[in-house]
């Protein structure tokens, strides 16, 4: 196995591809994950080469492998080997990459998807999607999470041209669809949650409009809401396609695909307005929806989604019990050694033959897209100190608008702050998992069973949260302006000075509102990337007016250090092959 860790480039895609063509299985490594994190995955996947990028290596932890290869420094040595494809044996079994998802048990999970099934997959993208020479395809997703996948390997494998996107395409619906105008995009594959934000901006915009050569656009990642369907119907008609997608990471990106594309005002999934349909299978996959006995569930009655066919993953890395439990035996037909991966999602079958999403059958969620196990930040929370008890789980307070929320029972004579709980589970969690709204109770609330009663937790507005803002206010008017855009953004009463804008619940999505609402009232242009600097209204303000201090130059990493920890590998690397000697 081979960890990556490569900024999104060109060199990125030659390592993917170097990886898959000597029939290895690369590990994606995202540097903004924290150090704790990238340690217990790499530990994890027992990865035995590295390849990233120098500016890079910093951000991962000591001992990330037996050997480590940059590709920007290591330019001219890898240039000096043999350009012929490598002859490897690569198994329709042997796996093609591992990633992470969130686990309930406070541990990410490795998913470990073969060749095969990433080959039938790419097959049945292809034909689905029609993608051919003549497409130019935004790479929109981080390699971390297995959209990329959905991608990157239908456009190479058909011939078409695959565009990278910039972070600097995300700073407003504007500036991401000239970026795809002037890359003549053809095909948009984007998160759920971000079409969301696009459409409602573009119906905000007088006169914004997708590229005219966008002919076909995917979406895909969480439950699509109707009424953002609406205003993409009422803005595109019928001149763009659109494919809702559903998959989970266990059966290789995508195995279900809704066309809600409606050339005459009619189209699949639009007999019901209050549901958008996850579809039918795709050309690999098999889907079944089953009871509690394991028996079809009729037409319209809920019942648990199993998936088979091709597509599925060999299972969890080093975890046989738990893959014994979501990969079952298939009993329909599917073949010697067939099986059929539980979901854990509950669907009913609609009268037209497509499948409807209608929630879980646990506690997980996709918050942004991002698939969250709530028992896995719960374990994180309540380890730390003055810490009783911990509840965590996801609401829609307001229509579309999901967001992670702790619930915190302090030990007796404790009282953990908010900020030091936040910053604790940023040192070990991913941003999208750190909760956006907090709740102190004296106690959580219990079924009749001793169960924590998750739907009598009170919703966060009805309890105060108390917030370090040390009593600052703004008072001048740039300060001011920040402010009142922050509560427009966030739908929060009152911001302080020293509030941070994610610890109120804001994510890279609201960003591009915030922005909005922010362009072209300073001198100084407002971005993304200054948004991201700048999360406070106190630094925002102190930027946008000049008077912040000069920024302290990014130093890069030490070439001592770098080469000592070059050499420790090599050296891990030698003893572990004496020792298999």
């Amino acid at each position: 196995r081979v960890g990556v860790c490569v900024e999104r480039s060109p060199e990125m895609l030659a390592a993917l591809l170097g990886v898959l063509a000597a029939g290895a299985a690369y590990v994606p490594l995202d540097p903004q994950y924290p150090r704790d994190r990238l340690a217990l995955m790499v530990e994890d996947s027992g990865i035995s080469v590295l390849l990233t990028q120098e500016r890079l290596f910093a951000a991962l932890p000591g001992g990330a492998a037996a050997d480590v290869v940059f590709l920007d420094a290591d330019r001219e040595r890898i240039g000096a080997e043999p350009d012929t494809w490598p002859e490897a044996p690569v198994l329709a079994g042997s796996a093609a990459y591992v990633i992470y998802t969130s686990g309930s048990t406070g541990r990410p999970r490795g998913v470990v998807v073969p060749h095969g099934a990433l080959a039938g997959f790419t097959a049945a993208a292809r034909g689905a999607y029609g993608i051919g020479p003549g497409d130019r395809v935004l790479q929109f997703a981080s390699i971390a999470f297995d959209a990329s996948a959905e991608e990157i390997w239908p456009a190479l494998l058909s011939g078409a041209r695959l565009v990278l996107r910039t972070e600097e395409m995300l700073d407003s619906a504007g500036l991401f669809l000239d970026a795809c105008r002037g890359a003549g995009i053809t095909v948009l594959d984007l998160p759920t949650a971000y079409w969301h934000e696009l459409v409602a901006e573009l119906a905000d915009t007088e006169g914004a409009a997708l590229p005219d050569g966008v002919r076909l656009t995917i979406i895909g990642g969480e439950r699509a809401l109707p009424e953002r369907l609406r205003a993409w119907r009422e803005r595109f008609g019928g001149r763009v396609r659109l494919v809702n997608t559903y998959g989970p990471t266990e059966a290789t990106v995508v195995a279900t695909l809704c066309d809600l594309h409606e050339p005459h005002g009619e189209g699949e999934g639009a007999a019901n307005p209050r549901h958008v349909p996850i579809g039918r299978p795709l050309g690999h996959a098999r889907a079944y929806v089953l009871d509690a006995r394991g028996e079809p569930s009729p037409v319209g009655v809920p019942g648990e989604l199993h998936l088979g066919g091709g597509g599925l993953a060999r299972g969890y890395l080093g975890d046989p019990a738990r893959t014994a439990e979501r990969f079952v035996p298939d009993p329909f037909g599917g073949g010697a050694g067939a099986r059929l991966y539980r979901t854990g999602d509950r669907v009913r079958w609609l009268p037209d033959g497509t499948l409807e999403f209608i929630g879980r059958t646990d506690h997980q969620v996709k918050v942004r897209g991002f698939r969250v196990e709530p028992g896995e930040v719960e374990t994180v929370l309540a380890r730390q100190p003055g810490v009783e008890d911990a509840a965590v789980v996801a609401r829609e307070d307001a229509p579309g608008q999901l967001r992670l929320v702790a619930y915190v029972v302090p030990q007796p004579g404790a009282s953990p702050s908010v900020a030091a709980l936040r910053a604790a589970l940023r040192a070990e969690l991913p941003p999208y998992m750190v909760p956006a709204a907090w709740v102190t109770l004296d106690a959580l609330p219990l079924t009749r069973n001793g169960k924590t009663d998750r739907r009598a937790l009170p919703a966060p507005d009805a309890v105060p949260e108390e917030r370090d803002t040390g009593g600052a206010a703004p008072q001048s008017d740039v300060e001011r302006a920040i402010a009142e855009a922050w509560q427009a953004v966030l739908g929060v009463e009152s911001v302080g000075l020293d509030d941070n804008f994610f610890d109120l619940g804001g994510h890279s999505l609201l960003l591009a509102r915030l922005r909005s609402r922010l362009a072209g009232r300073f001198p100084r242009e407002v971005s993304i990337v200054v948004l991201f600097r700048y999360p406070t209204v106190r630094s925002l303000a102190e930027h946008l007016s000049g008077s912040e201090p000069a920024a302290a130059p990014v130093e890069a990493p030490d070439a001592a250090e770098v080469e000592s920890r070059r050499a420790a590998m090599r050296r891990r690397r030698e003893l572990k092959r004496e020792a298999a000697e």
